[in-house]
């Protein structure tokens, strides 16, 4: 793993990460101060990312690669899509890491620290927020609808197995 400072100029999105909706929604305040106290990462594959278990309180946004999530020592998901957020469950509840992340491929992925939320004002603060939960539910609607297509994906070819009863 290799971290890059990233040195952001205020009022500017570069090119890269004016692609990522998130980024686009928040305010230029708030995304001056989200960028401010953020970093480049860069993983070959195989590298960790997150541990399941760990308090961090850091998230992720995937700028290019693949990153694969593991439970309890088992792959369950592959997360390729520009913009997705990863381990941000854990960052907004506080609570330890519920997965693992470990690179699937060479990847680059925005590293966002939760200390830029002390320097906004409660306005900010607020429409930040808005816009992060308005973001997640989408993003864990989408999983949902994943989950729920490849659980009956599963349930279909287990039905097609002899002895199951089904």
């Amino acid at each position: 793993m290799r971290e890059y400072a990233y040195h952001h100029e205020k009022g500017k999105l570069p090119p890269t990460l004016a692609r990522i909706d998130f980024l686009n929604e928040v305010d230029q305040e708030a995304l001056d101060a989200i960028l401010g106290n953020s970093a480049l990462v860069e993983f070959e594959f195989g590298e960790s990312i997150l541990h399941e278990g760990d308090t961090t309180a850091d998230f992720y946004i995937l700028l290019k690669g693949a990153v694969q999530v593991v439970k309890e020592g088992k792959p369950v998901a592959l997360v390729e899509r520009q913009g997705e957020l990863l381990g941000e469950q854990a960052a907004l509840r506080g609570e330890s890491r519920s997965a693992s992340l470990t690179a699937a491929s060479h990847c680059f992925l925005l590293k966002v620290k939760p200390e830029f939320l002390d320097s906004l004002s409660p306005q900010q603060r607020t429409a930040y927020e808005l816009v992060l939960y308005r973001f997640l539910s989408e993003l864990l609607a989408r999983r949902l609808v994943e989950t729920s297509t490849r659980v009956a994906e599963l349930e279909a070819k287990l039905g097609d197995q002899p002895g199951t009863g089904r």
